[in-house]
């Protein structure tokens, strides 16, 4: 949770445009959403089914280890 709050932004379109344009970060949204959704025990702890925004198919996930 508190990795989640650390990354809580919000902010408008012209912003966010900018930063795409001239930070080599990932926007604070993709930064949580990107890497949380690969993590089997994420979908546990929050109960994570089928249909939710933030699931993603066995077959897209990223497995490193």
């Amino acid at each position: 949770m508190a990795y989640g709050y650390a990354w809580m932004v919000n902010t408008n379109k012209e912003a966010l445009s900018q930063q795409i344009m001239s930070d080599v970060h990932a926007p604070a949204q993709y930064r949580i959403n990107g890497p949380l959704s690969n993590i089997p025990e994420f979908y546990k702890a929050f109960n994570i089914k089928p249909g939710s925004p933030m699931y993603q198919h066995d077959s897209l996930r990223v497995v490193i280890w």
